[in-house]
């Protein structure tokens, strides 16, 4: 930028040599000046040399075509200028005055057709969005967190950062639907990316959301909730097998013995362990198979159970049915 502003202001001293005292010259040497401050400044004080370039250019566009030099080079810097003046502010930890000044840099960069500096800005407003988004966030302010989350993706849609941003937000606000929608979308999106940072965020947070759910049902004796809840936790962790036995007990308290049955043997297949460990997961399913009056499948669970804490019962009940 040091070049564009030495040759102009080289030219433009070579064009005041001309002028005369009039108030029309004095108009053009404000303009001149003004510019040539912009010029001299703009390293040490960006905010100061744009507000110089700004009057430049509204001086020159009111001369008409005596301006006409002055207001081209001027709308070829602005944009610039902006952008400088943003990262000045970002360096002064001014997040919001940041991105204002990046905005403006989009805004007249468009206007004064400077692509280069449109495809920074382009590259640099998503990521300061996102912060923002995390301070607003931190502040306990989650709609705001929200806006700024959605004008990321807007401008990088796969920003996955932003997705998680507000499904997490959205819990805040207790809004449990947005929230399943945000973090399906971190998920897939982040899949899709090889964001799997994200994703196992988004997949952690979710299991986690639905187990206190289902926590809070069970104290509350709402039998049907928690299974409810824990088929929920299931579709982010599907491999679980802490949630399949408290599906297998809870659908065993519910008096729904199939579904008892079909969750334990899943259990089964997913717990690594002694078989003291896996007798748990045999009782119950021996149980279930026991009130669905099959004898044959009830004993041979409970011969399953017969270790540990749960030896005793499974001797008593296997002496009950008269096991063979």
């Amino acid at each position: 930028m040091k070049g564009k502003f030495l040759s102009l202001v080289l030219l433009l001293g070579i064009l005041s040599l001309g002028i005369t005292g009039t108030s029309r010259g004095q108009s053009i040497n404000d303009a001149i000046q003004a510019y040539n401050n912009a010029a001299t400044t703009y390293k040490q004080n960006p905010e100061g040399a744009l507000k110089e370039m700004l009057s430049a250019l509204k001086m020159a566009e009111e001369l008409g075509e005596e301006g006409a030099e002055i207001k081209q080079k001027a709308e070829e810097l602005i944009p610039t200028l902006y952008l400088d003046l943003a990262m000045a502010k970002y360096k002064a930890n001014d997040l919001q005055a940041t991105l204002d000044n990046l905005e403006k840099a989009e805004e007249t960069a468009e206007k004064y057709n400077d692509g280069k500096v449109k495809s920074r800005v382009e590259k640099t407003l998503p990521k300061l969005y996102n912060v923002m988004g995390n301070n607003k966030f931190k502040e306990n302010k989650y709609d705001e967190a929200i806006a700024n989350y959605e004008k990321a993706i807007k401008l990088n849609p796969a920003l996955i950062d932003s997705y998680l941003g507000i499904a997490l937000a959205y819990e805040k606000l207790d809004n449990e639907d947005k929230m399943i929608e945000y973090l399906d979308l971190t998920i897939d999106l982040g899949a899709k990316n090889n964001d799997l940072a994200n994703v196992e965020k988004a997949k952690t947070k979710g299991k986690a959301y639905f187990l206190k759910k289902a926590d809070e049902a069970r104290n509350a004796n709402k039998f049907s909730d928690v299974v409810k809840h824990l088929d929920n936790a299931l579709k982010y962790d599907g491999d679980n097998y802490d949630i399949y036995r408290l599906m297998t007990i809870n659908y065993s308290k519910l008096e729904r013995w199939n579904d008892a049955i079909n969750y334990g043997n899943k259990a089964l297949e997913l717990v690594k362990g002694t078989a003291e460990e896996k007798a748990e997961i045999y009782f119950l399913i021996a149980t279930a198979y026991q009130k669905l009056n099959k004898v044959s499948d009830a004993c041979q669970a409970y011969k399953n159970a017969a270790f540990g804490t749960f030896k005793p019962n499974a001797d008593y009940q296997i002496q009950q049915l008269k096991c063979q």
